[in-house]
C-alpha cells in the first residue's frame, strides 16, 4: 500500500513538471496549486486501488477545475430511514391452493413464526368460493387484531421506557409507562384497525371433505415497530406545529383558528399514545408540557369569551317559529370576535333551528328559529361550534368528550315564553272486529306529546289548534313460531286548524306477539301508540 501511495504521489508531481526542465526551488506553490496536488494524489491513489480490483476508473477532472477554490466541507448527511421489512402483501388469489394437499400443520396447532404476529381464520363453504375465502380471511383478521391489541400496548410501553419517555394521565405526568388513560387505549385500538391494512396472506388451505376454508395471515413485528416509531415522530411534530399555530392565532385575535389549532394539537397528542411532549411554547427558553398547555389554552379561551344575547327574552306560540332571529354578540377581552363558528341549540324544549353560522366582523351571529315546542318556556343556547372545527365524527366525539364542559362554562342564553298549543286526538282503535275497550293508543299519544312538546288537549276538535285523527285496526293474525302474531294497520293524519292545512299523514303496520290472538292484538295496539307518538314528534319538529 505504501508503494502504491508513493507511486501515485510521484506520478502527480511529475505531471506538474515542465518538459525538459527541473523545478525551481525558490518558487512556492499557491494554495490552489497545493490543494490541486492533494486532490490529484487522492485521485491517482483511488485509480490504482480500482485497477488492482479490476474496477473502472473515474474520468479525470476537467481542466477548468484547476483555478476553482477548494470545495466546502460536506454536510453530514441525515441518517437514512430504516428499510421496511422484506415481505410482500398478496391478494387471496395470489396464494395457490392445492385440493390434494394434506392439512398443513398450522390447521391443527398454532404455529410459531419468528418475527410475525399470526392470525388463523376458518369459514364453512356456502357455494360461493370467492366469498368463502373472504370470510375466512376476515376471521383471521379478527384473531390477529385480538393478538395485536394485547401486544401493541406492551410494545408501546417498552418503547417509552427504552427512550425514557414520560406518560400523561389526566393532569399528571408519570414515569410509570404502564399507566395510561383509557382514552389512549381506544386510540391504540384505532391504530390496530389501521395497521391491519398491511397484513400478508401467508397460506391458505381448502378442506374439501369438510367443506371448510382455512386462511393463515401474518404481520411483521418489525413493521409494527416501524409504524409505531413513524406515528410517534409524526404526532410529535403535528402537536408542536398546531399548538404554535394556535398561540399565534390567539395572539392575533383569530379565536376560531386558535380553537381549531388547539383541537388538532390535542388530536395529535392522542396519536402519541399518551406520551408527554415538552416544548418551549412561549420562547422563554424553558420547555412546557404540551399536554398541560393545550388543556389550559382551551379552558382559558372558553372562559374569556363573552356572549351577549340580543335580546335574551322573547315570546312565541307553541308549535310556531320566532318572528325575529336569535342574535348573539361574541367578544374576547372587550373586542368583537370575527369568523367564530357558532351553533344554536335547544337546551329545554324541542324544535328546529337554522343551520350553523359564524360571527361577522362585529362579532354578531344570528339564526332563525323555524319551529319551537315546550312546556311554558323553552331555553336555547349558543356556543362554539365544535363540529365546524373538526374534520370527522370521530374527532368531534373526542373533542366534545375532552372539552365539552369547558365550552359550556359560558354560552349565550335565550328564554322564550310559550303560549299553550292545544290539540284534539281522535284515533279509532279496533281489536279483532270490535272497538277497543281501553284507549291505549290515544293515551300513549297524549302522554308523549305533552311530555316532549308541552301540548294540552281538548275534548273535541272545536277550539283546538291542532287535530290528530286516524285509526288503528288489528284484524289479521297468524302463527309465529310457538306464539300468535297480529298486525295493526295504522293510518294517522295531523291538521293545523289555525291555518287550515294538513301537516302530514302516515300509514304503516305494527306487529304484536302473544300466546293467543287477544294478547297479540293488544300488544300490537300498545306498540302502535308509541309508534304514532314517535312519528308525530319527528313530523312536528
Amino acid at each position: 500500500m505504501r508503494v502504491a501511495w508513493s507511486m501515485a504521489l510521484a506520478f502527480v508531481m511529475l505531471a506538474w513538471l515542465p518538459a525538459g526542465c527541473t523545478p525551481k526551488q525558490e518558487k512556492k506553490p499557491t494554495k490552489n496549486e497545493i490543494q490541486h496536488v492533494r486532490d490529484r494524489s487522492a485521485d491517482a491513489f483511488a485509480d490504482l486501488e480500482a485497477a488492482e480490483h479490476g474496477e473502472r476508473t473515474p474520468p479525470p477532472k476537467a481542466a477548468k477545475e484547476l483555478d476553482e477554490p477548494p470545495p466546502k466541507p460536506a454536510v453530514k448527511p441525515e441518517p437514512k430511514p430504516e428499510p421496511k421489512p422484506a415481505y410482500t402483501e398478496k391478494p387471496v388469489e395470489a396464494v395457490p391452493v392445492n385440493p390434494a394437499r394434506a392439512a398443513p400443520d398450522w390447521v391443527n396447532a398454532q404455529p410459531s413464526m419468528e418475527g410475525y404476529y399470526i392470525g388463523i381464520g376458518v369459514a364453512t363453504g356456502r357455494s360461493d368460493e370467492a366469498n368463502d375465502w373472504t370470510r375466512a380471511r376476515n376471521a383471521a383478521y379478527v384473531e390477529l387484531s385480538s393478538t395485536l391489541k394485547v401486544h401493541i400496548q406492551s410494545v408501546i410501553v417498552d418503547y417509552f421506557k427504552e427512550n425514557n419517555m414520560r406518560m400523561y394521565k389526566g393532569d399528571n405526568v408519570t414515569q410509570d409507562a404502564s399507566r395510561t388513560d383509557s382514552s389512549y387505549r381506544q386510540d391504540t385500538q384505532f391504530f390496530v384497525d389501521q395497521t391491519l391494512e398491511g397484513v400478508e396472506i401467508h397460506d391458505r388451505w381448502k378442506d374439501v371433505g369438510a367443506n371448510k376454508y382455512w386462511m393463515l395471515v401474518r404481520l411483521s413485528k418489525a413493521e409494527i415497530a416501524r409504524r409505531i416509531r413513524e406515528r410517534l415522530e409524526k404526532a410529535q411534530k403535528k402537536a408542536v406545529d398546531y399548538v404554535l399555530a394556535g398561540v399565534k392565532a390567539e395572539g392575533a385575535g383569530r379565536l376560531g383558528e386558535a380553537f381549531k389549532a388547539y383541537f388538532q394539537s390535542y388530536l395529535a397528542l392522542r396519536e402519541y399514545f399518551g406520551g408527554v411532549i415538552d416544548h418551549d411554547i412561549n420562547g422563554d427558553g424553558k420547555p412546557e408540557v404540551l399536554n398541560h398547555e393545550i388543556e389550559r389554552a382551551v379552558a382559558r379561551l372558553a372562559a374569556d369569551l363573552e356572549w351577549q344575547a340580543n335580546p335574551d327574552r322573547s315570546q312565541a306560540v307553541n308549535g310556531r317559529g320566532l318572528e325575529n332571529p336569535l342574535q348573539v354578540t361574541v367578544r374576547y377581552k372587550g373586542n368583537p370576535v370575527a369568523s367564530l363558528p357558532v351553533v344554536f341549540a335547544f337546551q329545554r324544549g324541542k324544535g328546529s333551528i337554522e343551520g350553523r353560522v359564524s360571527t361577522g366582523a362585529d362579532g354578531l351571529a344570528s339564526a332563525r328559529v323555524i319551529k319551537i315546542f315546550g312546556d311554558k318556556e323553552a331555553i336555547l343556547g349558543s356556543q362554539v361550534d365544535v363540529q365546524a372545527l373538526t374534520e370527522n365524527e370521530r374527532d368531534l366525539r373526542i373533542i366534545q368528550e375532552k372539552f365539552g364542559n369547558d365550552l359550556q362554562v359560558k354560552t349565550g342564553k335565550f328564554y322564550v315564553q310559550l303560549e299553550e298549543l292545544s290539540a284534539f286526538v281522535g284515533v279509532r282503535e279496533v281489536l279483532l272486529g270490535q272497538e277497543a275497550d281501553a284507549s291505549t293508543v290515544v293515551t300513549d299519544i297524549k302522554e308523549q306529546l305533552h311530555k316532549e312538546l308541552g301540548l294540552v288537549f281538548t275534548a273535541d276538535a272545536k277550539g283546538a289548534d291542532m287535530e290528530i285523527t286516524g285509526e288503528v285496526v288489528v284484524d289479521a293474525c297468524s302463527d309465529f313460531f310457538a306464539q300468535r302474531q297480529c298486525t295493526a294497520r295504522v293510518n294517522v293524519t295531523v291538521a293545523d286548524r289555525l291555518q287550515n292545512r294538513q301537516l302530514f299523514a302516515k300509514k304503516y303496520t305494527v306487529k304484536g306477539n302473544g300466546a293467543n290472538d287477544q294478547e297479540a292484538g293488544r300488544d300490537a295496539l300498545n306498540k302502535s301508540g308509541k309508534r304514532i307518538a314517535k312519528a308525530l314528534l319527528e313530523g312536528l319538529k
